[in-house]
């Protein structure tokens, strides 16, 4: 072998070792590092809420599973939007998440221009879990059962009246749809929140409302309300004999208000798997779904393409009813 030769072989071999070395490098993906720093979950309502009940003690779980802290960051306003519009904003590196729902799909049928598209703007990532919506009225209006109060609006169209929190609210979406179905007419009044329909139905200035299991579950029991019926499909282990409106002959009124947790568009997919994997883990703590369920909600768990479509077909059955509807927001 001539000089030139050995040089062009030693030169050879030298870049086939320093490829070897390099090759772990250049392996190594972003999601291979991820997490390596605390990752932020914007929560669209104030403290206190919902929301903030139901992420908080997961927020905990997930730190524990993914080894670094995870901070909740109450971001209130505009009917969860101004919290969305921000996460859909945030950097796609999985150090930003938001707590997105029901409410999300609803608000792309009764707004006309949105800051971001709740399908198409997000990553999204899994459910955390879903909540009944129940019928109650006051003890003393005078419904024993769902098939009274209907019987009652057919004799006197458009005299019984139900509060809801708003224009588009879910409460609001539920009774129209149980009017469609049942051919009655009822009148709205719609509220600023939750706080004070409710508490004008309490009063009697108002006869029926829609509300989620733990808003009613105290008056409930104190027995200043009544559930006549609850909207998911099997009824509820702890009223056992109230009917669910399926079995009432309103099978479309068979809704769960779910939320999960979704990332900017654009997250790389294996950090998305990561954290689908962190909330399964999570959420299968037997201390975090008690929690939960005392809180009036299922745990639920979702890979990210079934939670994807979830929100897919919420929003293509909300916006068809709230347009059909004319609905707008307050």
């Amino acid at each position: 072998m001539n000089r030139f030769s050995r040089r062009s072989a030693c030169l050879a071999l030298s870049g086939l070792a320093s490829l070897a070395l390099a090759a772990p490098a250049l392996a190594q993906t972003p999601a291979d590092s991820w997490p390596s720093r605390a990752i932020r979950v914007i929560v669209p309502t104030p403290p206190g809420g919902a929301y903030d009940a139901t992420m908080r003690p997961l927020a905990q779980e997930l730190s524990q599973a993914l080894k670094q802290p995870v901070v909740v960051e109450n971001r209130p306003g505009a009917g969860n939007i101004i919290g969305a519009q921000a996460g859909a904003a945030a950097a796609p590196d999985g150090y930003t998440l938001t707590m997105t729902g029901m409410v999300n799909t609803i608000a792309a049928g009764i707004y006309d221009k949105l800051p971001f598209d709740i399908v198409g703007d997000f990553s999204h990532v899994g459910s955390i879990g879903a909540a009944a919506q129940w019928l109650v009225v006051r003890s003393d209006a005078g419904f024993g059962s769902l098939q009274e109060l209907l019987a009652k609006a057919r004799a006197e169209p458009g005299r019984i009246n139900y509060a809801s929190s708003g224009n588009g609210s879910t409460g609001h979406l539920l009774v129209e749809l149980l009017q469609r179905s049942a051919g009655i007419q009822l009148m709205h009044v719609p509220y600023k929140g939750g706080a004070p329909a409710l508490q004008d139905v309490l009063g009697g200035v108002v006869s029926v409302i829609v509300v989620p299991p733990n808003t009613a579950i105290p008056h409930v029991k104190a027995g200043k309300l009544k559930l006549l019926a609850v909207s998911t499909a099997q009824r509820n282990s702890a009223y056992p004999d109230v009917p669910t409106f399926e079995e009432l002959g309103f099978a479309q009124m068979t809704v769960s208000s779910w939320v999960g947790l979704s990332a900017p568009k654009g997250t790389p997919p294996a950090v998305v798997q990561k954290l689908n994997a962190a909330m399964a883990a999570s959420l299968a703590k037997p201390a975090l779904r008690t929690r939960l369920e005392n809180d009036g909600m299922t745990p639920l768990t979702m890979t990210a393409a079934q939670f994807s479509d979830l929100v897919r077909s919420d929003a293509q059955r909300w916006i068809q009813l709230t347009r059909s509807l004319n609905i707008k927001a307050n």
